[in-house]
């Protein structure tokens, strides 16, 4: 008996230094948790296609998975308002680099990285949404007009929304709806120009009245009637009357 526990003896003092072991690991990192250093620095396109052995593609998805999940670290979520978003800004133009065809860091710079509650990060989001807004493919339009309405609405920057709106009514599209091309209205209506939205709608029932159809043509008597004119100046305006 004694030359059995003799020979274990090695195997128990092993088990017994690795359990005193990993009882002071324990010990020790209990109570570390990861530390998040924000977001990390933007590589050039080289280095980023070097990552994947020279693949565009599987740089640009990696990197979007990336861009997703950034800020979930061992098992906590830090909040959108804490994110350093002149670097994330670069992440987007260097996923334009490598796919600039996709629409998926657009819609997530626009509808994720656009929702945070500090309306200064939103800059480098709208200058994004603003460049990929003015390329020729289509619906890319779509973009510059996420971009007037993070001006509008989230910043409440009724300068910067209408030189971007007058950026989208004026690009060269045929798949643009009409509410695109009104929308410097809306936003000269809502800075109080009463007048020139005024203009600016009469103008576009005069040049494509013809192209309209029906409920676009209410729709836009109802807004200068309703939104842009008072209820005195409806009655007297000929386009508000009954009939017409």
């Amino acid at each position: 008996m004694a030359s059995a526990i003799f020979r274990l003896a090695p195997a128990y003092l092993a088990f017994t230094l690795v359990l005193g072991m990993n009882i002071a690991l324990w010990s020790y990192s209990h109570d570390l948790r990861p530390v998040w250093g924000n977001v990390p620095p933007v590589p050039d396109k080289a280095a980023a296609e070097r990552m994947t052995l020279g693949d565009p593609q599987m740089a640009y998805r990696m990197i979007g998975l990336m861009l997703q999940n950034l800020g979930a670290t061992g098992g906590r979520d830090f909040a959108l308002k804490d994110y350093d978003y002149k670097t994330l800004g670069g992440w987007f133009y260097l996923e334009d680099e490598l796919d600039p065809l996709s629409d998926y860091i657009p819609a997530l710079a626009a509808y994720y990285y656009g929702a945070t509650p500090e309306a200064s990060d939103l800059m480098p989001v709208i200058d994004y949404l603003e460049a990929i807004g003015q390329r020729p493919q289509a619906h890319k339009w779509r973009w510059l007009a996420q971009a007037v309405y993070l001006a509008r609405f989230r910043q409440g920057d009724l300068n910067r929304a209408l030189a971007l709106a007058q950026i989208l009514a004026a690009l060269p599209r045929t798949d643009m709806p009409l509410w695109a091309r009104q929308m410097p209205a809306f936003i000269i209506n809502a800075r109080g120009d009463k007048e020139a939205a005024y203009a600016l709608m009469m103008g576009v029932l005069g040049e494509g009245g013809k192209d309209l159809s029906p409920a676009e043509i209410l729709f836009i008597r109802d807004y200068i009637c309703g939104r842009i004119l008072t209820p005195a100046q409806a009655e007297k305006d000929e386009l508000c009357q009954p009939g017409r």
